[in-house]
């Protein structure tokens, strides 16, 4: 058997070269068996996170914001080591210098004639104008006049003034465009559809009063919807007490921050849901005796005699008095900050004397009054952001059929809560005719907020927070309002100021102390006058008082470098 030669194996092929090399497979711990172990091999470290990019606004919020001129000077607005901590401040804001025409007198309102057809009272008196050129309270900003003051140089110089005709009014930026007014802002008027005007003073608590006259609306004699001339617009005026959330493109009650009267069939118009007229119930101990329940029948009967026909109405002519009573602040401040109590807090009449009239020294909260001055067309105004309707009630005025939102003092949303005792009575040429509304929505931080989407700091009052006296009109419905003190119809029982105001179907009226809105104009202006004084102290002591006047610095660290111009424009005076 031939031998078979085993092939050489050198012609095999060899085995592909490893992946790994041989020294990897070495135990990488030393042993008595392998002494020599290499050192492990350090496994790479993660890199380490990203950073957080920061967010920047884009290039159009940035110029709109410094055309504007709008960005806060953080070197102004950060306290110094004087200011009190935990108390707030306005904001100071990087403006420029006053020229020598800011510190003038502001130039009186100018005014145009309705083309083609002038607007005049029905007397022909008076011709109503629309003013040109001024600043419109509207999407979510409000403007009042303002001129630079040379004794305000903490503040950057400017305060708060007022331009003729001066005292209360109706105000000529906050009432729609195409509201015409006489040249003493009494008398407006308007050609469209419904269109509000609201007045230049509000009423914060106490019991406020003021007139509407209509000069031109329902007619005075005949029925109050002409037969077959329905389809035509008829002229009609709306009056009561709106706030400063309320639209001006609509009548009064169209929302729920204004509580109106109609014209037609002096109906009640709230949430744009008419009502009538009623009176409260008398809150007395009961009594089984027949004395006391004849007595009872006698009031209500001619509480039920006095109220207003289904087919009644406000005529031209006729004077509309409209009265307001609210709760004092320090008991209003307890209903939005949750810490109401009716069996404690409850009052027994419906005007509690508040602080200022009983002297009671009580920490009120600060005003915080965040404006920045701007120019517009000739005039300076503050520039400061408005309070905007919210959601809460919004959502309280749907019409919608399961609406079940009821507002009370205690409510969870603080801008549903109400103010207990608060109410809204008519009057027709002096008699008294009825309540409203009773216990209106209250205003006060937080229940009135500004948009924070627009950067508006929350939860300030700025001392005009209240309600407005307030008049719609509607296709040539003319009216002329009158805040007193010399009444065309002076209510029943009102003798002059001070003078208590009490009547016989109202239990509830006894007690409160009429005071015509005229009064509260002084108030606010006083109120006014006092908050620029306390800020210019504020921004005083933060930039370091006295001790920076003697070095000379606090004047430049408050205004930038302004107290030249000061000191030239008091060598100009000498």
């Amino acid at each position: 058997m031939a031998d078979v030669t085993q092939a050489s194996r050198g012609n095999t092929p060899s085995l592909a070269t490893p992946k790994f090399p041989v020294d990897d497979h070495t135990p990488a711990i030393s042993s008595p068996l392998n002494p020599d172990a290499p050192a492990p091999i350090p496994r790479p470290t993660r890199p380490p996170p990203r950073e957080q990019r920061e967010k920047r606004d884009t290039l159009k919020k940035r110029e709109s914001t410094k055309a504007r001129g709008g960005t806060p000077d953080h070197h102004h607005g950060r306290k110094s080591s004087n200011a009190v901590p935990g108390v707030p401040s306005p904001m100071r804001y990087s403006i420029p210098e006053p020229k020598l025409s800011d510190y003038e007198v502001p130039r009186d309102v100018y005014f145009i004639s309705h083309e083609p057809n002038t607007f005049l009272t029905p007397e022909g008196k008076h011709e109503l104008k629309r003013p040109l050129d001024l600043a419109e309270n509207k999407k979510g900003y409000r403007y009042t006049l303002c001129v630079a003051d040379p004794f305000f140089r903490h503040k950057q110089f400017y305060r708060q003034t007022e331009t003729q005709p001066y005292g209360p009014r109706m105000s000529f930026n906050d009432s729609d465009k195409s509201i015409h007014f006489s040249t003493s802002g009494h008398i407006i008027t308007n050609e469209k559809g419904w269109r509000m005007s609201k007045a230049n003073v509000c009423a914060r608590e106490g019991t406020s009063y003021f007139e509407v006259k209509i000069l031109r609306g329902v007619p005075r004699d005949g029925p109050v919807v002409p037969s077959g001339g329905e389809t035509t617009p008829q002229p009609h005026i709306r009056a009561g007490w709106a706030r400063r959330e309320a639209p001006l493109d609509a009548p009064v009650g169209f929302d729920g921050y204004s509580y109106g009267i109609t014209d037609i069939r002096i109906d009640t118009m709230y949430r744009s849901r008419p009502g009538r007229l009623f009176h409260p119930s008398a809150t007395k101990p009961k009594s089984s005796s027949k004395a006391s329940a004849a007595s009872k029948n006698a009031k209500a009967i001619r509480a039920a005699e006095s109220l207003p026909a289904p087919d009644d109405a406000f005529r031209e002519g006729d004077v509309l008095g409209l009265e307001l009573t609210l709760p004092p602040l320090a008991l209003h401040r307890k209903v939005v900050t949750g810490m109401y109590n009716p069996a404690v807090d409850n009052f027994a009449s419906a005007n509690v004397p508040s602080s200022s009239t009983t002297g009671a020294l009580e920490p009120a909260p600060d005003v915080i009054r965040d404006r920045i001055p701007v120019a517009y067309k000739g005039h300076m105004y503050f520039e400061a952001m408005d309070y905007v309707s919210t959601k809460p009630v919004e959502a309280y005025a749907d019409r919608g059929l399961f609406n079940k939102v009821v507002p009370h003092p205690n409510h969870e949303d603080p801008a549903l809560r109400s103010l207990p005792r608060s109410a809204l009575r008519v009057y027709k040429n002096g008699v008294y005719l009825g309540t409203a509304f009773e216990n209106l929505l209250a205003f006060l931080p937080p229940a009135s907020q500004p948009s924070a989407a627009q950067g508006a700091r929350l939860g300030f009052d700025d001392a005009m927070l209240g309600y407005f006296p307030a008049v719609a009109a509607f296709t040539g419905g003319m009216a002329e309002v009158n805040f007193g003190p010399d009444w065309w119809a002076p209510p029943e029982r009102w003798e002059g100021p001070g003078v208590e105001l009490a009547s016989e179907g109202d239990v509830g009226a006894k007690g409160r102390e009429l005071k015509g809105v005229g009064e509260r104009f002084k108030e606010q202006i006083a109120e006014d006058v006092l908050w620029d004084i306390v800020d210019e102290a504020d921004f005083f002591a933060q930039d370091g008082g006295y001790a920076a006047e003697e070095v000379g610095g606090g004047a430049k660290g408050a205004s930038g470098g302004h107290a030249r111009r000061v000191a030239n424009l008091q060598e100009a005076s000498e």
